[in-house]
């Protein structure tokens, strides 16, 4: 691109920068930059001489209001305002907090701890007896499921279902019983698993009691203990017709094998549940008719404890009938039928008496007097 402007020599270009007269605001601003840093200084300086020079007393509104709230005792009318919040009722009681420290009452330590034990050992007695409910519900001759026994198939399942709630039931009671102090939470927990424990009984005998109380039958053929001609296995269809004898020797031996493996769940059953669970009712038992001797003038208290006592009476039955039935080689109808009823009876009182515990272990403000009054403390 061309420029209309001829070209100046380098001399002359030189001389037009030298003659430029300086601009006002190219001058330099360090004297302002002085006169802001004395300014600070000053300000500086006067701040730090008025905090030497204040007055050390305090201010004579704080002396004013000190004043009136040491003299609140002369105030005109208030004796009246005290008498008046005499008279008011609490919406609560005070809650005494020795009362929530079972240390608090040495004596009753002993008692409260041996329901500890008790839930402990009941909560592993569960624990098997749900690892026996599950093994016969999946490979158990007359028990398993689908299609073996559908009655046995429903007992197996609900009783596995239930034996897992009890579990939760017993830690959450050990939990409040093995603690420093009443736990409330836990007990309130333990009063709803019960529930649906007891829910999961009367389902468990509805479903067995129709074979075990039917004695019309023949229930040992039923569980193929003595039966002259068993069905033979699905997969002997697949063997070839020249191979009978020795197809029969297998079967004959996986049958001797699955006889055992039955025979050791139910002395399993027999001693890890049933003797367990019985002798763990009987000191259950005792604690319970401690606290109701103590806490039967409250009704709803002694209501508790009073259904406790059925209920814990009647599982002794039934764990004592279910021992000599899975105790003894050969069983018993009759004992399982016993055992049955008497869990029948244990479901309907122990339901009740978990559902009234709630009101006072699931309250807003949980009172431990009142918790107390359903535990084995007098």
């Amino acid at each position: 691109m061309s420029s209309t402007h001829s070209a100046l020599p380098m001399e002359d270009a030189q001389e037009l920068l030298v003659e430029v007269p300086e601009s006002p605001a190219a001058r330099p601003t360090w004297r302002w930059k002085a006169v802001g840093s004395a300014i600070v200084l000053a300000l500086v300086g006067c701040a730090a001489f008025a905090y030497k020079t204040m007055p050390a007393e305090e201010p004579a509104w704080t002396s004013s209001v000190m004043q009136t709230i040491n003299d609140w005792e002369e105030i005109p009318g208030i004796d009246k305002v005290i008498e008046h919040a005499k008279t008011l009722e609490l919406k609560q009681p005070l809650r005494n907090l020795n009362d929530l420290f079972y240390e608090s009452q040495p004596e009753e330590l002993p008692w409260i701890r041996t329901e500890c034990v008790i839930d402990v050992v009941q909560g592993a007695a569960y624990l098997g007896q749900a690892v026996v409910f599950l093994y016969k519900a999946i490979d158990y001759d007359g028990l398993k499921c689908p299609n073996n026994s559908p009655v046995g198939c429903a007992a197996s399942v609900a009783g596995f279902i239930t034996s897992i709630t009890w579990i939760a039931f017993y830690l959450s009671f050990a939990a409040n019983a093995c603690g420093a102090a009443v736990n409330s939470g836990a007990l309130c927990a333990g009063d709803w698993t019960a529930l649906m424990a007891n829910f999961g009984e009367m389902a468990t005998v509805g479903a067995a009691v129709k074979e075990d109380c039917d004695f019309n039958k023949d229930w040992i053929a039923l569980l193929h203990v003595t039966d002259a001609n068993p069905l033979p296995p699905n997969w002997q269809a697949f063997v070839p017709a020249g191979a009978a004898p020795t197809v029969e020797t297998i079967a004959k031996v996986d049958a001797l094998r699955t006889s055992k493996r039955n025979r050791n769940f139910d002395l399993t059953q027999c001693v890890m549940a049933d003797v367990t669970n019985a002798a763990a009712y009987i000191v259950r038992v005792i604690l319970q008719i401690r606290s109701a001797a103590s806490a039967c003038p409250e009704p709803r208290a002694c209501a508790i404890n009073i259904l406790n006592i059925i209920s814990s009476f009647a599982w002794i039955s039934q764990f004592t009938a279910l021992a000599v039935s899975d105790c003894w080689t050969k069983g018993s109808q009759k004992a399982l039928c016993a055992a049955d009823i008497s869990d029948m009876v244990a479901a309907v009182t122990n339901g009740p008496a978990a559902g009234i515990a709630t009101t006072s272990d699931c309250a807003d403000l949980p009172d431990p007097l009142e918790e107390e009054k359903h535990l084995p403390m007098d």
